[in-house]
């Protein structure tokens, strides 16, 4: 039996066998998930507040790469260099573009609580993409003025990754692709969504190689099981990461694959279980996709970067609010060499303007929830004084 095979049957049979849960297979993390019922009622600093909902973001890998500083009246946001992917984002691009979302939520949050904030990028200085340098990536700073609530604040504390595979012959409306590619701003970068049939297979199938080429490296490939949480244990301790529980797999599947078929000590293997089964996952994710989601970018720069970022926060929110799926899916994405004839591909395929950037590409489609990622609390990214 392989890996494949092995994960369908217990996923089959854990919505029989799980009834009633048998202790310790369904111990789903209490603390790490706490933040998804946004901060407690005593939590009354709007600073802290603001935080909690931003530390809901989207972001690579679910590393949480931020850190704050703060002060009366402003906050001041740094790239957190303990936890970035050198291996499969070299030039960090994907670690401010999830600035970038976390900044989006900041602000929505802080309207929310009646303060009306300005961004400035870069205060001290922007940097190339080749440098990651210790200054703030951006300030919000009160304004004084009247606030204005954004409608999508309300689907912060439901919005998800959700990895299953989606539900087939479920396309999306126009309606729906207008608000999606409506809900960025010009400024932030340009959001167009493929639902043309043959153009869906040939992109999935791009995706599939990127997938392949990705796990070929045993470093990338241990990069990610750093990453990955084996177990509820791990979720607990970590709050960050991710694993099982975000595929919509039951606990009982969860709980036999953790503990009998999946390891770290061998998910750097290129042969590995680990690797033939995330390009088996990524070939049945991508293939029931009822539309693609490009947002591409004029320029690449860092603060290009951290606006789109803002871009990909709008359209996740807004697809939560539109009761749609959505998963991001960067891997033909990455910026290093091994990856560059499948980039390539993939830029054809979407039709990118010549010197645009493709900063997020995502699948969307219908599904039911699956369970949120874990968060650290918010008071962990506040930089020690």
């Amino acid at each position: 039996m392989n890996r494949r095979t092995a994960l369908g049957i217990l996923a089959a049979g854990a919505g029989v066998l799980a009834l009633p849960a048998l202790p310790g297979c369904d111990a789903s993390p209490k603390i790490a998930l706490a933040p998804w019922s946004g901060p407690p009622p005593a939590v009354t600093d709007v600073r802290l507040r603001a935080l909690a909902y931003a530390s809901l973001a989207p972001n690579a890998h679910n590393t949480q790469p931020w850190l704050v500083s703060l002060g009366k009246d402003w906050i001041d946001l740094f790239v957190d260099g303990s936890r970035l992917l050198p291996e499969t984002d070299p030039p960090y691009r994907q670690t401010h573009v999830s600035q970038g979302t976390f900044l989006e939520l900041l602000v929505i949050a802080l309207a929310e609580a009646g303060v009306a904030s300005d961004v400035t990028y870069f205060p001290e200085g922007e940097y190339g993409n080749d440098a990651l340098e210790p200054l703030p990536v951006a300030r919000v700073r009160w304004t004084g003025a009247a606030a204005k609530k954004d409608p999508l604040f309300c689907a912060i504390l439901r919005r998800r990754s959700n990895k299953s595979v989606y539900e087939p012959n479920h396309g999306l409306t126009r309606s729906e692709i207008r608000a999606l590619t409506g809900a960025p701003s010009p400024e932030t970068g340009a959001l167009h969504v493929i639902d043309d049939p043959g153009a869906r297979v040939r992109l999935a199938g791009i995706l599939t190689d990127a997938m392949a080429v990705e796990v070929r490296a045993a470093p990338r490939n241990a990069e990610t099981a750093k990453w990955f949480r084996f177990s509820e244990r791990e979720t607990e301790e970590k709050r960050d990461g991710f694993g099982m529980a975000q595929t919509g797999r039951g606990a009982l599947a969860r709980f036999f694959a953790e503990k009998f078929l999946l390891s770290r000590r061998s998910a750097a293997d290129p042969n590995g279980a680990f690797a033939r089964g995330a390009i088996e996952t990524t070939r049945d994710q991508a293939g029931s996709a009822a539309a693609f989601g490009v947002l591409e970018s004029a320029s690449n720069t860092r603060r290009a970067q951290v606006l789109a970022g803002r871009a990909y926060a709008r359209a996740a929110l807004t697809a939560t609010s539109l009761g749609l799926a959505m998963h991001p899916m960067s891997q033909s994405l990455e910026e290093y060499p091994a990856m560059a004839a499948t980039k390539a591909r993939m830029e054809r395929e979407v039709g990118l303007p010549a010197g645009s950037t493709v900063q997020m590409l995502f699948r969307l489609g219908h599904a039911a929830d699956t369970e949120h990622t874990p968060r650290r609390n918010a008071r962990d990214l506040i930089k020690p004084a």
